[in-house]
């Protein structure tokens, strides 16, 4: 479940453009390297169109509506065609309960560099900080010329604010733009000071979760209403009592707020 609620928490926002009123549909790659297990590849498709976010991941296999305006995520299996909707912010369920007494906090500080990533240019950003009770290292590039820029920060800056005052909420902002590469080190628990070097890669291996997403594509187009609704065929189903509704939503990642110093 920690795993879960990292996943949850961590960012990797990635979506896009800058006309009026246009959706905007991004697709991403990622890697997840576990400790003890096998590294993921992935890829995902985010639809975002005015204060609503839509996930498909696992080939259409899973699928996350986020409507903020109703304050519901609803979360679809494809294969069974079932789905489960639960309040947005979660109340239960690992990301609903993680941490409460340790907020989550990344400053972000510009490096100075900058990339070109799939024809567009964006300013390489470090952070550092902690993510609940464990500590966190990012690495991204940001870009705010890319299209749809505008109406992401929208969308992010509408989360932050839904998820203010409730265990998600960050007390921090993001770097400006939209991240076209994004590196996420989570280091479970409080690494002890003055281990010996053998004896802190021994316990690196066993508690660092790693996310890398890359954007591979950004394109403006506008949604209809029918992208973010659930299918006439699909069942409805209570959320499982034992692990909270927002378990049922898989890896998906909500934003945070995060802070980038004057």
């Amino acid at each position: 479940m920690r795993n879960f609620a990292v996943l949850f928490w961590a960012m990797i926002i990635l979506t896009a453009p800058a006309l009026c009123h246009a959706g905007v549909v991004v697709d991403e790659q990622e890697v997840i390297s576990q400790p003890g297990a096998n590294n993921i590849t992935r890829n995902r498709t985010v639809m975002i169109e005015g204060d609503k976010q839509k996930s498909i991941l696992y080939n259409g296999k899973r699928t996350i509506i986020t409507d903020l305006g109703k304050g519901t995520m609803t979360v679809m299996d494809g294969s069974r065609k079932t789905y489960v909707e639960v309040p947005f912010p979660p109340k239960s369920g690992p990301s609903g309960s993680m941490d409460k007494g340790a907020p989550s906090t990344i400053i972000f500080k510009k490096t100075g560099a900058h990339q070109n990533i799939i024809g567009y240019s964006c300013d390489v950003y470090s952070g550092s900080g902690t993510a609940g009770r464990n500590t966190a290292s990012v690495t991204g590039c940001f870009s705010d010329s890319v299209p749809g820029a505008t109406d992401y920060n929208n969308f992010q800056h509408e989360m932050a604010d839904k998820v203010k005052g409730t265990p998600m909420a960050n007390t921090s902002e993001n770097p400006p733009g939209v991240p076209l590469t994004l590196s996420t080190t989570i280091t479970f628990g409080q690494v002890p000071p003055g281990l010996p070097a053998a004896r802190l890669k021994e316990l690196l291996a066993r508690n660092q979760f790693v996310t890398s997403t890359t954007l591979t594509r950004i394109r403006a187009s506008s949604l209809p209403a029918a992208s973010f609704q659930v299918p006439p065929d699909y069942q409805k189903q209570q959320p499982r009592p034992n692990v909270g509704g927002a378990s049922t939503g898989g890896s998906t990642k909500t934003p945070s707020a995060q802070k980038v110093p004057k």
